[in-house]
């Protein structure tokens, strides 16, 4: 009873509420100059948590486009602001939303060593944290909540090769571990996910103005051992100055 209590949660947090993980990269290798800013805006469509859960006691429909047996896509807004710290450093942080839920990550990106003019390679270490709260009524005097919540760390490696001053291309491979919990009357349950993601994308500039656009694909591990995967796609504009 449990177990389909807990299938019940998440389906109704899909509906009402959803824990989507923004997955886009809007980065290069490079890094800005100490002390200089940086921003941005993005809109793309990023992994729902929820759907890492295998509900198999419901058949997904055309109205709610729900794969009981794979992993899911949804929209997300966000946006980001970051400044260097030194040469070979920035500090970030982005916030987006999505149907309901937040979520969050501050992350470093730090360039490594490289003797390049037109080519450059990052690590980008971070830490993340999602939420969501869905509420079904039950009846006129009973509203159940429900509340998801997810905390993770990730570590995206960059490469960028600079076809000229006003265009880059990037590539990431991402490894992420995100430690879910759903919580809702009774029933408490937490899993840890693990999620690899590859992405590619460009950059056109003009000056410190930037356009990106970005493609890839975010592979997880889902809890009762099903393996699946979604597509990423985002596009954002900014600054870095």
């Amino acid at each position: 009873m449990i177990k389909i209590g807990l299938y019940i949660v998440v389906l109704m947090m899909f509906l009402s509420g959803c824990a989507v993980m923004n997955t886009s990269m809007m980065e290069t290798a490079e890094t800005v100059e100490p002390g200089h800013p940086k921003f941005g805006v993005e809109y793309g469509y990023g992994l729902d948590l929820t759907s890492t859960m295998i509900i198999t006691s419901i058949e997904p429909n055309e109205e709610t486009a729900f794969d009981a047996a794979g992993l899911l896509s949804l929209p997300v807004y966000g946006m980001k602001a970051g400044i260097g710290l030194a040469d070979n450093i920035d500090i970030n942080g982005k916030v987006w939303v999505s149907l309901g839920g937040v979520g969050s990550k501050v992350y470093l990106k730090y360039r490594l060593p490289y003797e390049s003019e037109k080519a450059a390679i990052a690590i980008m270490p971070g830490m993340t944290f999602v939420t969501t709260e869905s509420d079904d009524e039950e009846d006129e005097n009973t509203i159940e909540l429900a509340e998801i919540n997810s905390y993770g760390f990730e570590l995206p490696f960059l490469a960028t090769y600079r076809v000229g001053s006003a265009l880059a291309v990037t590539g990431m491979a991402r490894y992420s571990a995100d430690f879910i919990s759903i919580v809702e009357a009774d029933i408490d349950e937490a899993f840890m996910l693990n999620r690899f993601g590859f992405v590619g994308g460009l950059s056109l500039e003009l000056g410190p103005l930037y356009f990106r656009p970005e493609v890839g694909v975010e592979m997880a591990s889902q809890q009762y051992g099903s393996f699946g995967m979604a597509p990423i796609f985002a596009i954002g504009a900014g600054f870095d100055f």
